[in-house]
This record gives structure tokens, sequence and C-alpha cells, in this order.
């Protein structure tokens, strides 16, 4: 629906004072625990909604952190660019990089592993790490733009330096979708992602300071 004016405030969404809309995601936050049903509000207004909300949730911020790094795996991060039957809403490109030192333990072990030919479980770890750590940041932004799945998930891996100042650098890149039909998801992942959702604006309402 096009508004001229905020539906809560009646605020001006035209001209160059003009209050910007909310994400629908956002919206349907304030109206859940606010107890309200407006069809949308405005960056003006939202203010002092959302400050209350986030007085509500500073308590409880040890127990959201926790249990969201428990599931924001289930977020999907894919390499596939259409998975069969998802009906889907691109939001825009993701991307996380992360720098880590091999070190010289490392360095001493991948070099006796190259001469016996056998891998570098310390330099797979590492790898690992750092892989979890992007799809883990790529899932957060995914979710923090109203999304639920990351689809198109490209993946690269880089040694920048020489000898025992090397650094490994993974970065990961793809794109933020909002998967309308989640009947394809089973009932478990479906309720577990829309509460990973519930999880990151609570964290959001409580981590941004609205004055």
């Amino acid at each position: 629906m096009n508004y001229q004016k905020c539906p809560n405030c009646d605020k001006s969404l035209n001209g160059f004072f003009s209050a910007d809309l909310l994400l629908e995601s956002k919206v349907n936050f304030i109206n859940k625990h606010l107890n309200q049903d407006k069809g949308a509000y405005c960056s003006s207004c939202s203010k002092p909604l959302l400050n209350r909300i986030a007085d509500t949730f500073r308590k409880q911020k040890a127990e959201i952190e926790s249990r969201l790094q428990q599931i924001i795996h289930f977020i999907p991060v894919m390499t596939c660019p259409t998975p069969v039957n998802w009906e889907y809403e691109v939001l825009g490109m993701v991307s996380a990089q992360t720098t880590s030192g091999t070190g010289f333990a490392t360095e001493l072990s991948r070099s006796f592993n190259d001469f016996f030919g056998s891998g570098s479980q310390t330099t797979n770890r590492k790898i690992e790490r750092a892989t979890n750590l992007c799809k883990s940041d790529l899932r957060v932004q995914c979710v923090r733009q109203g999304g639920n799945a990351v689809i198109s998930t490209d993946i690269d891996f880089n040694e920048i330096g020489a000898g025992s100042t090397n650094m490994l650098m993974v970065c990961m890149a793809g794109t933020a979708i909002r998967v309308t039909n989640m009947e394809n998801f089973s009932t478990k992942n479906r309720d577990t992602i829309i509460e990973v959702i519930e999880l990151t604006e609570k964290l959001e309402a409580i981590s941004i300071e609205i004055k």
C-alpha cells in the first residue's frame, strides 16, 4: 500500500523533512509487542515505541544472545541460485570476511603433514571456524534485512603473507531473500527460523539507543 502520510502519526512521507516507513517486519514487531494493529510506522514515530519495547528486553539480553547462538544455523545458506518450489523476494547482497593468523605452530604442522602426504588438522580447524563465522555473519545480515534465507552463496579462501606471518582470509557473499511459501520447510525449521527473526529483532531493539 502506498501511503502519503504515516498511518500512526500523520507525518508526511514526501519532501525534504519527511519520514521513511519502516520495513514490514519492524511494523509487525511493534504491533506484536505493544498489542497494536497499525498498518505502518515511520522513522519518526517509531522511536519512542521501540524504546519502550527495548526497556522490556534489556534484562533478557544474555538469554536472547545465548539462544540465538544456538539456533542461528537454521537460517539456510545455500550455493544454488533457485531452490526448487521456493517462492521468494530478493532483498539484496550480503557479504562477510574473516581474517586470522596461521601462526608458527600451524605452519610447522602443515609442513610436516605436506611432507608425509596428510592434511593439517590445525589448519582445517581454523578454516572451518572462519567459514562458520562468515556463515553466521551472512545469516545475521539476512535477518536484519527482513530475510530468512541466503542463496547463490560463493566462498573464497586466500592466504596473505608468507612464513610465520601468514594470514588466512575467508570471504563469502550471497543473496538475501525472504521466502514467502515457508510450507516447503519442515515444521521445526519453520518455527525455529521465525524464532531467529524474533530474537534478532529483540537484540536490535536493545542495542540501538534511539534518541
